[in-house]
């Protein structure tokens, strides 16, 4: 749902409710009464900078939970103005594609949402076909494999990341990453977190490799540092979306820490289901639609899921 948000000028009892629970922490000095002024302001961005978020000194979704004011809301739909469509997208990359079918998909994939998570994003030539999309922003520093790319008429980058899960194997893997962008909504305001990553192959499959213990324990270390990063930006009241390519099948990859939204059997990968989007279960998001769009040159096909605020 679209959280009504309070600010300067803003008037009436959600703002004495603010003004009440920011008294209760310490942080309203004064009496308390239905207008959000420069000294409202100012215990709001003290809030902000103690729980370590940007200080706008503006309070929507997120502040609201925290703050426990239940601010009125409107039911999300299709074209309500928070919602939107995160798109998981594999670009075959072993073996190579041409450049015409990369670039097919790559344009096809930015058609269906406005934020993406690539995978398997090596070649220059595949990052150029990223790079000449019009109207998106990318996260997508030298050797990332796994890069992001938003709307830039939907987000505002905030900050951004890169976590090493673990070192590669000559031969058999590189290493493995996650990256990550904070953005925040143009419209509504709301900050979000969107993690991207791609996990070892091989590590599950029925073909025996001399490899395996090495691949399935670096799959098993991928996924608990994924989850201690998750929970990270969960603590700072952040929602957090996730998209990626697990290479593993049917399966409940991070447990119960998240909800997959995608579905676990959404064949994303010929009959399997490798590639996921997930999201947290606090942080306010909620799921309005999944597609799978099976039309691209790539062996997988793209994950789309399409989200309002709860």
């Amino acid at each position: 749902m679209t959280i009504r948000r309070l600010s300067v000028g803003s008037v009436g009892a959600p703002v004495r409710r603010l003004e009440q629970e920011l008294k209760k922490r310490g942080l309203f000095k004064g009496p308390v009464d239905n207008a959000f002024d420069a000294k409202t302001k100012r215990a709001v961005q003290a809030f902000e900078k103690r729980r370590g978020f940007e200080q706008d000194g503006v309070v929507g979704a997120r502040l609201s939970r925290l703050l426990g004011l239940g601010l009125p809301a409107s039911k999300p739909g299709a074209g309500s103005e928070d919602a939107f469509d995160v798109v998981s997208m594999n670009v075959k990359a072993n073996p190579l594609m041409s450049q015409d079918k990369v670039r097919h998909d790559v344009r096809r994939a930015a058609k269906s949402g406005e934020l993406i998570g690539w995978q398997e994003i090596g070649p220059e030539r595949y990052r150029d076909a990223i790079r000449d999309l019009k109207g998106f922003s990318h996260f997508m520093p030298k050797g990332l494999e796994t890069p992001i790319s938003w709307k830039t008429s939907e987000f505002k980058l905030l900050d951004s990341g890169v976590e090493r899960m673990h070192g590669g194997l000559a031969g058999v893997s590189p290493h493995r990453q996650v990256a990550w962008v904070k953005l925040q909504n143009k419209q509504t305001g709301e900050v979000m977190i969107h993690m991207n990553t791609h996990l070892v192959s091989g590590a599950w499959n029925s073909k025996t490799q001399p490899s395996d213990p090495w691949r399935k324990a670096m799959w098993k270390r991928h996924i608990e540092k994924l989850g201690r990063l998750i929970e990270r930006f969960e603590k700072q009241g952040y929602p957090v979306t996730i998209s990626g390519d697990f290479n593993r099948n049917h399966f409940k990859v991070l447990g119960d820490k998240v909800v997959y939204a995608s579905g676990l059997r959404g064949g994303t990968h010929g009959r399997s289901t490798l590639d996921y989007v997930m999201h947290t279960r606090n942080g306010g998001l909620k799921k309005l639609s999944t597609h799978i769009d099976r039309r691209y040159a790539s062996d997988h096909n793209a994950v789309i899921v399409r989200y309002g605020y709860d």
